[in-house]
Order: structure tokens, then C-alpha cells, then sequence
């Protein structure tokens, strides 16, 4: 690939192989066809070495790199350190996308000399007891400006999921502003001070509601899906160093982020883990303590009074209500006699 590239596709691997094949096929299935892919596999103990090995020999625009296991973030930063597109795209092995991606947002970019052109997705579920592919608009959320615009003028975005994946970003910007990914173990909530940092950054962002990637969830509650507690408010602490660091102080962005990680925080309290559950509320409590309540919406700022004045109230309370909501998810099927409960199967044969 030489310098006049349109889009580098950067795709990290780890363990993946289940999905793998019908992520790269959709990808080379796009009606834009100017672009390279870099596969980074990160150590991958499964068949996806020779996977990716396979569509490289096929196709001289896929670049295979091999590594030892460094995780997400360090995957993506090889890539990004080796791209040569005008665009960049960050593509999950276990996601696929639909065949207009790439020419919509490339085309969305070029037309709004937009720095990040971003999209609506699909959160595809297939969980077992619950399969579903439902449309993830921001525009139904919140207004957001027709043309390009700043995070100034739209600061909902940081209040949601950073989906870093359904959107492509100018590679000049992204080496100008020195962006890459923090380096931590897993895949260790990465995707969020990237995202933050892109889009502070981004002079022009540009949004269309058109939904092209197919985000895969396996897991029915974002609490099943941690595994460590304390990559949250690791990656939280991270992204306020950054924004103090770059005299960022603006009251929207940060209102914005206090609500995404008061949500972060609840789904902390719900996790499993009966024997980590003190350290999680001191934990909650302390980043907390730092939140400045007269920038948040009445109902978040209550949640937030509370959890500092009655940590360990809030956690009962957060628990009780886990499971009233489980409660009332009883699914009742009438021919083939079981229940649903709690995410479980209960049979009546």
C-alpha cells in the first residue's frame, strides 16, 4: 500500500476465531475497496494466527503482524504506528459491518473535512436466553448539530458508550494531537480516553444516524461482562489526569462523563463477586469524592450525595434493585412449560 491510501482498517486479534472469518468477509465485502488492513495478532493461542495468515496470502491489501500478548491497546498503537491511510478504522475480530461503512463515512469525512466521521450501530445480542439486534441511534438521545461540529456543541456523546469502532479518523489528526491507546493488560476499557481524547481534540466531528456496525454482545448485563473491578475507575482516573493535563475543564464535558461514570459505578456495585464487595464500595466512594455534584442533573446528583454519604446503603439498595428487575423478568413460555428467571431456566415437565 503506498501513501495514497484511503482508509486503514486496524483489526486486533485475540481469540477470536469463532468470529473471525465473517469479520474480515464483511469487511472485504465493502463497495469501497481503497484500503488496507492490518491484522494485529496479539499472541492469540487459537486458530486465529493462521486465520489471518490464510487472508493475508489472499489479499495483498491485508498486512498480517504477529506479536507477543500485549493487549488491546498496544495492538491497536502497532497499527496505528504502521498505517498508512488517510483515514483510520478500528474494527473488533468478534464484530462485523455492513457493505456501505467505509464509502458513507469516508464520503461523510471528505464532504465535512471532518476529523472523526461517526456513526449510529447495532448491538447484535446473542446471549441464551436472549437473541436481538437492536438500533443504536445518538440522535434519539439527544439533538445533535446538522454538519460538523465540536464536542463543545454536542457533549452527549460522552455520556454513552464510547463505540470507537463505528466511526473513522483522520490519520493527520490523529498523529498531530499524538493519540494512541493507553497500553494496559486484556482489553482493559481502552476505547475510553481514546474516545475522549478524539473527540476533545477533533475540530470538526461529523455524525450521520445511518447504523452500519454489528457490535456483538454475549453477555445480558454489563456487570456479567467485568471481570476486574478496578478497570473503571482506572480508565476514569486516566481520562481527568488528561483533561487536566490539557486545561480541558469545560462543565459539559465534564457533566457529561460524571453521568457515563456513575453508570460505570453501579454496574461496579452489581458485579458477582461476593468477596471484593468492600473494596468496591471504598473504591466507588473515593472516585466519588472527587465528582463536583453542582454540574450534574438532579437525578444524578442525588445518586452521587448518596453514594458519598452512604456507600454502603447505596450498594444494598443498587442490589435490591438488581434483583426486582430480575423479578420482574420472569418470562412465562406456556407449550414448552419453564420459566426465565434471573437468567435461568426453570422447567415444569
Amino acid at each position: 500500500m503506498d501513501s495514497k491510501t484511503k482508509l486503514s482498517v486496524i483489526i486486533p486479534v485475540y481469540g477470536a476465531e469463532k468470529y473471525l472469518h465473517q469479520c474480515l468477509d464483511s469487511i472485504l465485502a465493502q463497495t469501497f475497496n481503497d484500503f488496507e488492513i492490518l491484522l494485529i495478532d496479539d499472541g492469540s493461542k487459537d486458530n486465529c494466527p493462521q486465520i489471518i495468515d490464510e487472508y493475508a496470502s489472499k489479499d495483498s491489501r491485508i498486512t498480517a503482524i504477529h506479536k507477543e500478548n500485549s493487549g488491546y491497546g498496544a495492538s491497536v498503537n502497532v497499527g496505528l504506528d504502521k498505517a498508512k491511510g488517510k483515514y483510520i478504522a478500528i474494527i473488533e475480530p468478534d464484530d462485523f459491518i455492513d457493505s456501505r461503512m467505509f464509502e458513507d463515512l469516508f464520503t461523510l469525512a471528505e464532504q465535512t473535512g471532518a476529523d472523526i466521521a461517526k456513526s449510529a450501530y447495532y448491538l447484535n445480542y446473542e446471549v441464551k436466553t436472549y437473541k436481538n439486534c437492536i438500533l443504536f441511534d445518538f440522535a434519539d438521545k439527544f439533538s445533535i448539530p446538522q454538519g460538523a461540529f465540536k464536542i463543545e456543541d454536542c457533549p452527549e456523546f460522552l455520556s454513552y458508550h464510547p463505540s470507537i469502532w463505528s466511526a473513522i479518523y483522520r490519520r493527520e489528526f490523529l498523529n498531530k494531537n499524538n493519540i494512541r491507546m493507553i497500553e494496559a493488560p486484556g482489553a482493559g476499557w481502552t476505547d475510553n480516553p481514546f474516545q475522549v481524547q478524539t473527540m476533545c481534540l477533533a475540530e470538526k466531528i461529523a455524525y450521520t444516524s445511518k447504523a452500519y456496525y454489528h457490535w456483538r454482545v454475549e453477555t445480558l448485563y454489563d456487570y456479567d461482562a467485568l471481570k476486574d473491578y478496578t478497570i473503571p475507575f482506572k480508565r476514569s482516573r486516566e481520562i481527568h489526569t488528561w483533561l487536566s493535563q490539557n486545561n480541558i475543564s469545560s462543565p459539559k464535558i465534564l457533566k457529561n462523563l460524571y453521568k457515563r461514570e456513575i453508570v460505570y459505578i453501579n454496574i461496579v456495585l452489581s458485579m458477582k463477586d461476593q468477596n471484593s464487595y468492600k473494596q468496591r464500595i471504598s473504591e466507588a466512594k473515593n472516585f466519588v469524592s472527587n465528582i463536583n455534584s453542582k454540574f450534574l442533573p438532579e437525578n444524578i446528583k442525588k445518586q452521587v450525595d448518596y453514594l458519598k454519604s452512604h456507600p454502603y446503603l447505596y450498594f444494598l439498595r443498587l442490589k435490591m434493585n438488581n434483583i426486582f428487575k430480575n423479578i420482574l423478568k420472569i418470562k412465562w413460555n406456556k407449550q414448552q412449560k419453564y420459566i426465565i428467571c434471573f437468567g435461568k431456566f426453570f422447567s415444569f415437565d
